[in-house]
């Protein structure tokens, strides 16, 4: 354990490479350069020099430079224009400009063109070897500040991403609230409907009473509809038990009642579900040619079971412009099965009675 703390403090304490390119044709600078690249404790410099500014950008394509160190005058005065390129494009590159004809006007636009400093011929090794220092030091706060900003943005990347995450678990979360509260209000709606139609059968032995109060029952809930109420004579045969009419013309309705006997309560019986029908084509599919007497209807047939035994239909038709309502559709669906339950408790007893 204590072996690799020590490990660790050696390499914190081992000197971090420094790149610095130096572009002037001046050899003197050049040696004063080399001296205080020897010197420096704190940084390790390695040290490079261009002769132009197309050898500097040459230079900057191949390796990283941590700091630049040109004279404005090269190449013809471009030292300034490197400088800005420089500073510029590499966001974690120090720039110094070095000069011998230091004036007012010359730092101002040393200072415009992103220079951290400027020297002055001729160097000295020991301010050189301060300046040095300090833009080194100013490189590395501001690569620091780079790297902190970069994992800053990754943060906020991922909280976004976290945040759009629980949003749409939110809004996941709403919409199944709203559907259960729905269905809730669907099941509950329902419950009061069937305990409604239960205390207004209960006890009602007689078939003709029930068929009778059952089809009030529907016409209270949908409003002025036509409404029939089919019964099984055989296994493929059934025959109208009592109907409501509420606009279909006089003559007509025994003719389309006796036909949806025949045609639409043994298919409704079979499908086992209730029966929404909207369009004349499903129409004339269930009905054949007698469903020229409900075009632009809609109809509505549930068959009622107790035991898996089909023992009636209950159709309800009027026009299309009329829709029946997602509730009054529920309701039915709900007492379909109560009054197939009625039936065979009717049915029960009239063959005790006949066995008694």
């Amino acid at each position: 354990m204590l072996k690799k703390e020590e490990k660790l403090k050696a390499h914190r304490r081992r000197k971090r490479t420094f790149h610095v390119l130096l572009v002037d044709n001046d050899p003197r600078c050049r040696e004063v350069f080399v001296q205080v690249a020897s010197q420096q404790r704190t940084h390790e410099l390695n040290l490079f020099t261009a002769g132009s500014v197309a050898e500097a950008r040459q230079r900057l394509a191949q390796q990283h430079v941590d700091l630049l160190v040109v004279e404005p005058s090269i190449s013809n005065n471009h030292g300034l224009e490197l400088a800005s390129e420089v500073v510029h494009n590499y966001a974690a590159t120090q720039a110094i400009v070095m000069t011998s004809r230091a004036s007012f006007e010359s730092a101002v636009a040393a200072m415009r063109a992103g220079a951290a400093d400027v020297l002055t011929k001729p160097l000295d090794p020991e301010d050189l070897n301060q300046r040095v220092t300090l833009a080194i030091e100013r490189g590395e706060q501001e690569s620091k500040k780079a790297d902190r900003v970069r994992r800053l943005r990754r943060i906020c990347k991922k909280l976004n991403a976290a945040r759009n995450e629980v949003t749409q678990q939110v809004d996941i979360l709403c919409s199944d609230l709203v559907t259960a509260y729905q269905e809730l209000a669907d099941q509950f709606h329902n419950v009061v409907e069937t305990s409604e139609y239960a205390a207004l059968l209960r006890r009602e032995l007689d078939l003709e009473r029930l068929l009778h109060q059952t089809l009030e029952f529907i016409l209270e809930k949908a409003g002025p509809t036509n409404a029939a109420i089919f019964l099984p004579v055989t296994v493929d045969e059934y025959t109208l038990g009592g109907y409501v009419n509420y606009d279909c013309a006089d003559g007509s309705p025994e003719i389309l009642l006796n036909h949806l006997a025949d045609v639409l309560a043994p298919r409704a019986a079979e499908h086992d579900l209730a029966v929404h029908l909207t369009d004349n084509q499903s129409m004339t599919d269930w009905l054949g040619d007698d469903s020229a007497y409900l075009v632009d209807s809609h109809m509505l047939a549930i068959p009622c079971y107790a035991e898996n035994e089909p023992l009636a239909v209950m159709a309800i038709f009027r026009d299309g412009t009329q829709p029946f309502s997602d509730e009054m559709i529920n309701t039915c669906k709900a007492i379909a099965p109560m009054l197939g339950a009625y039936l065979a408790k009717i049915v029960r007893v009239h063959h005790r009675h006949i066995h008694d």
